[in-house]
């Protein structure tokens, strides 16, 4: 195989290299998203709450987005692989392709592709986490209306983003995202640490309750913090170089997706968890009081052949716990 220039070869395998890396660890974090995505699935499904088709939509949407972007990030890879090839070999051109359209116009559209995907996924997230803002304030319109704002702006800028012919920074979007997480966050979470205090004296005894208050906010702090610190690095990566800002974009494509989906799954399996172990509890006290009528059986029939005078014993199951 000859090469037409080593320098090249050089420069553009390095950066496939990073490429290569970058898209198989978007491959890890992709297939730990799919497990959760079918486990999210399950739980809601035996949810029979209020709002949970809507949930599962709002799941099945990201989850087709996300695919989308999986499969555009392959297909960008795939461009760049075959680009380093007609870069460094002496028999292959650019005319090897359609003639109608050249590999950087294909990686063009391409990544125009993906970015508008990228956009749309991140406002599925925001609307499932809008929602949640929603309920927890009991449904209150004005409440949302700075969210709202907030993610028309975010999706508005970052589709503009992707067009380079409209020269808009995608840094905008990003800190637009940034100020909706913190907005979202904070109401979310103080809303339901001001409803705890509120209810203290009512929760008190209420210990199952109470945790659940606790693990909720903690939940919503934790997922918060996670979209906060990548919409940072991003924006902080605008200034460093591109290899960190390709970094920071390919863990914001997984994790937008691999967040809510988790937080469902845990918040679901746990109050799968608690129903079950009540309903153990409650079986097993039947199942006692069931026993000790099935052991006072045989003495109650000895107590019948042995009256006298006729006279029905009856034992009620409150009798029964009354005399063990």
């Amino acid at each position: 195989m000859l090469y037409s220039n080593p320098e090249a070869f050089y420069s553009t395998w390095d950066y496939l290299k990073f490429d290569f890396a970058l898209k198989a660890t978007s491959l890890v974090l992709y297939g730990i998203y799919i497990c959760l995505f079918l486990l999210s699935l399950y739980t809601l499904s035996r949810r029979g709450s209020v709002g949970t088709k809507l949930l599962i939509v709002g799941s099945c949407m990201m989850a087709i987005l996300g695919s989308s972007q999986m499969a555009l990030d392959l297909a960008i890879l795939n461009v760049d692989a075959r680009s380093v090839e007609y870069s460094v070999k002496l028999q292959k051109t650019d005319s090897e392709m359609d003639p109608s359209i050249s590999i950087d116009q294909l990686r063009l559209k391409l990544q125009v592709a993906q970015d508008v995907v990228f956009a749309l996924n991140n406002f599925i997230t925001d609307a499932i986490f809008l929602n949640r803002c929603y309920v927890i304030w009991d449904c209150r319109k004005k409440i949302i209306v700075v969210p709202v704002l907030l993610m028309l702006s975010t999706l508005v800028v970052a589709v503009m983003a992707g067009v380079p012919s409209l020269n808009t920074s995608a840094r905008t979007a990003c800190i637009l995202g940034f100020a909706l997480n913190v907005v979202l966050t904070g109401l979310t979470a103080g809303r339901i640490v001001w409803i705890q205090r509120k209810s203290a004296s009512t929760l008190s005894d209420d210990d199952v309750t109470r945790s659940r208050c606790t693990r909720a906010t903690k939940i919503i702090l934790e997922s918060g913090l996670i979209y906060c610190v990548v919409a940072l690095f991003i924006v902080m990566s605008f200034s460093i170089n591109e290899e960190w800002l390709r970094i920071g974009f390919g863990l914001a494509a997984q994790l937008m997706n691999i967040v809510p989906t988790f937080t469902l799954v845990y918040v679901g399996l746990k109050n799968m968890a608690e129903e079950a172990d009540s309903a153990m509890r409650t079986t097993g006290f039947h199942s006692t009081k069931l026993a000790r009528s099935v052991r006072l059986l045989p003495a109650v029939a000895q107590l019948r052949r042995r009256s006298s005078v006729g006279v029905t014993l009856h034992i009620t199951t409150d009798e029964v716990d009354r005399t063990s």
